[in-house]
């Protein structure tokens, strides 16, 4: 059922699928994939060897909101098979192409995640970054990902974390901004978006704590939370404050 929140999601990533700002190359080409690659993993130095001891090795894995591909390159190239999905039908081309373009096996597709197109227990493995505090019911696509997962799958999500430096950063932007212009906490938000805020309609976002991601996913098994930052020029945050990151990472099995 179309919702404001998934209207505004399409609306945001047609016009903007993450991290495409960050590459000068013609969108398609080989040039603009290794662009989105290069600076991908020089804000997430962390996540290709999480993803890569994450990965089942020859198993089906998807991937829930794919955006241009980049995450899902790793992904295909350690499963077995791969399907991909988007709410905006401009990612799901970017992830295709790029799955062509390297001879991977695997589709990408436009779908919801609180409504996914695929029968039960068919992935021995689900992975979303940045998504699912983006969806009005994100309880309705967990309940979704544990229907499509296999007896023993295991996931691995990222969500935008409520007890972090850049909330609180931008918690002090808007009391800021509020002695000079009147704006709901709802619609300042997003726009720590590329692009939002330039839209009339603006994606929802969602913070969440630690115990809070933990209890979105209380019914799988094994639930492990870490968090973690984009580099701040090049550099990662010291230990002790890594857990004031700007995701929470969670981790569990069906």
């Amino acid at each position: 059922m179309e919702t404001e929140a998934r209207s505004a999601a399409r609306n945001q990533w047609s016009a903007n699928p993450a991290g495409t700002n960050h590459a000068a190359a013609p969108e398609g080409t080989p040039e603009f994939y290794e662009q989105m690659t290069r600076s991908r993993y020089a804000l997430q130095p962390w996540l290709p060897d999480l993803l890569r001891s994450w990965v089942p090795p020859g198993g089906r894995v998807l991937e829930i909101g794919c955006g241009a591909g980049t995450d899902h390159s790793v992904i295909a190239g350690i499963a077995g098979a791969t399907a991909a999905i988007d709410l905006a039908s401009h990612g799901a081309w970017l992830t295709q192409r790029r799955l062509e373009l390297e001879g991977r096996p695997g589709t990408a597709q436009v779908a919801d995640a609180e409504d996914m197109p695929f029968p039960d227990q068919s992935f021995d493995g689900v992975y979303s970054f940045g998504v699912l505090h983006h969806t009005d019911h994100p309880e309705r696509a967990v309940a979704e990902m544990w229907r499509v997962m296999r007896p023993g799958a295991t996931f691995m999500v990222a969500l935008y974390h409520k007890h972090s430096m850049f909330a609180a950063q931008k918690a002090v932007e808007y009391v800021v901004r509020l002695r000079w212009r009147s704006q709901k906490w709802r619609d300042f938000l997003p726009e720590l978006e590329y692009g939002a805020a330039n839209l009339e309609q603006r994606p929802l976002v969602l913070l969440y704590s630690r115990r809070d991601a933990r209890n979105l996913f209380s019914r799988f098994h094994d639930v492990r939370v870490r968090t973690e930052h984009p580099a701040l020029r090049g550099h990662l945050l010291p230990d002790g404050l890594r857990r004031f990151g700007w995701y929470v990472v969670v981790t569990g099995r069906r």
